[in-house]
């Protein structure tokens, strides 16, 4: 079976990517404690970005100490975060592939004991899985936070960051906005979810309008009460009015774990038919993810247009030349479905692969 589908070339705005595989952003937990890039992350994404991936997109990176989701995560809320995550994206861009940058503001689902702040989110709701009661956002606080993404957006695009991804998926604070299990006010940000996320957009390009933006959402987050694709395939509309230049589509939230990082078992590209269905409804090219763990796969949903985009994250852990040695048929290193990459659910501090004991 060829591959040529998904070593087909795509523009996004000005940057080109040199296939259709991307390495997206991923918790690692092994930045500094200040939020600094370390030289094991440093190492990790070199090897990854040499491995084949047309786009590595590096993150979570918290906006602020406020909305970081766990210990020791890369952040962007200081101009001495610049210089740091400038040399990793300058690594990335050498080994080739397009560097690119992920922003996250937690919300609720992260602890105040990790923080060493208040916890906020649009509605006074606890995380199911986290338990502590949020701050219900006011005014002040949304245009704070809004006025925070743009400063990490400035921040990143000086550091050379080619793409920026706004999270707004997996119930982190612009996917609890979006979404009626989390969203509960009664204000503008209530009666229009996805006004907060809009707003960011829009916000952002005044600043960074040269740089493409990409907005991660949760095609259904398998929660009652929850998104699912009927209003998610709305919401991509918006977000694409607003400035948006592609739609990655993930699934789930804390409380639907399984769908974040969905088991072998639970089948191929389990989420493939969200990307579909939000690809339907929007003209920007769109991102899936969720149990992709082949080339000919991917090659699969892109030739018949279920996606623009692949997202494969485990396989990559695995063996960071994943893509070149799929490509020419070499054997390699395979994710073996075990959980340990997920490690904030094992009690570990960071990640670790044992297919991949350099990590």
């Amino acid at each position: 079976m060829g591959l040529n589908s998904v070593f087909k070339p795509l523009d996004i705005g000005n940057i080109s990517l040199p296939n259709r595989v991307v390495f997206p952003a991923f918790q690692t937990n092994l930045a500094s404690s200040d939020g600094t890039v370390t030289e094991r992350l440093m190492n990790m994404y070199g090897k990854l970005a040499a491995g084949g991936s047309g786009m590595i997109i590096a993150g979570c990176i918290a906006i602020s100490d406020e909305g970081a989701p766990q210990t020791n995560v890369l952040k962007i809320n200081h101009d001495m975060h610049i210089a740091p995550l400038k040399e990793l994206f300058r690594l990335i861009g050498e080994n080739g592939a397009v560097p690119a940058a992920q922003l996250i503001h937690a919300g609720r689902q992260t602890l105040s004991m990790m923080t060493g702040h208040k916890l906020v989110a649009p509605s006074a709701i606890p995380c199911p899985v986290m338990k502590e009661i949020p701050v219900e956002l006011d005014k002040d606080g949304i245009e704070r936070i809004q006025d925070d993404f743009v400063a990490a957006s400035v921040r990143v695009k000086k550091a050379g960051a080619e793409l920026i991804e706004l999270h707004g998926a997996f119930g982190y604070l612009i996917g609890g906005f979006l979404s009626p299990y989390s969203n509960k006010r009664t204000d503008k940000y209530g009666k229009d979810r996805a006004l907060f996320f809009t707003e960011i957009i829009e916000k952002v390009k005044e600043k960074v309008e040269d740089v493409p933006l990409s907005c991660r959402i949760s095609g259904d987050e398998f929660v009652e009460g929850g998104l699912t694709l009927d209003e998610t395939r709305k919401i991509a509309q918006r977000l694409e009015e607003a400035g948006a230049d592609v739609i990655s589509v993930a699934a789930g939230t804390y409380a639907s774990m399984a769908h974040m990082a969905p088991t072998q078992d639970m089948g191929e590209g389990v989420h493939v038919h969200l990307a579909k269905g939000i690809q339907e409804a929007v003209d920007v090219p769109v991102m899936c993810a969720g149990n992709i763990r082949s080339l000919e796969f991917a090659d699969k949903i892109i030739s018949e247009k279920k996606a623009d985009l692949v997202a494969i994250c485990r396989p990559q852990l695995a063996d960071p030349s994943f893509v070149k040695k799929s490509a020419s048929k070499q054997p390699f290193n395979e994710c073996t479905d075990c959980g340990t990459c997920i490690y904030f659910l094992r009690g570990e501090k960071s990640v670790t692969c044992p297919q991949n004991p350099e990590l």
